[in-house]
């Protein structure tokens, strides 16, 4: 894939089906009080959990765009940064646009993010980190030039034989 907003927006994509996939094993586990479809209806539907269905579904679809949008955001600072140690940066990436959105909804007090209980932190935490290693394992693979293919060049069988070699059987 040759577009670098359409890489980053679909390796965004893949990274937060990833982090919603623990993220509701983790409020199934009832280590969350908060999961991250959560975080995105608090901000969507202005009011606290519980949510319906039909609003779940929609804030689960617009946080997965705003994932999207962070994949396009990491996109574009890989190349200044070098694609070296790209899982870490990926990491490092997705920690710290957890920390500013908490951050964020800790300085406005937004109804329903605060307080926060440890587990959920933690949880989410860890959220983060999947959406960060998934990010940038799919953004490799979908660069152009860093995939497992691409490695893989092609190299004859075997040494050309020159019709002057005496050595040769005939």
């Amino acid at each position: 894939m040759e577009d670098r907003v359409l890489r980053g927006f679909s390796a965004g994509i893949a990274g937060g089906i990833a982090m919603n996939i623990w993220s509701f094993i983790s409020g199934a586990m009832n280590m969350t009080t908060l999961r991250i479809s959560d975080w995105a209806a608090v901000i969507i539907h202005a009011h606290t959990p519980p949510f319906s269905l039909g609003e779940t579904l929609f804030s689960l679809l617009g946080q997965l765009i705003f994932s999207g949008v962070l994949g396009i955001a990491f996109a574009y600072l890989v190349p200044p940064a070098g694609s070296r140690y790209l899982i870490f940066k990926g990491w490092l990436f997705s920690v710290t646009a957890w920390f500013l959105i908490y951050a964020v909804t800790t300085l406005f007090k937004v109804e329903g993010t605060v307080p926060i209980p440890l587990m959920t932190a933690i949880a989410n935490l860890i959220a983060s980190s999947v959406f960060g290693l998934v990010l940038a394992a799919a953004l490799n693979a979908l660069t152009v030039g860093s995939g497992s293919s691409a490695r893989l060049g092609m190299v004859p069988a075997m040494k050309p034989l020159d019709d002057d070699d005496e050595t040769r059987p005939r």
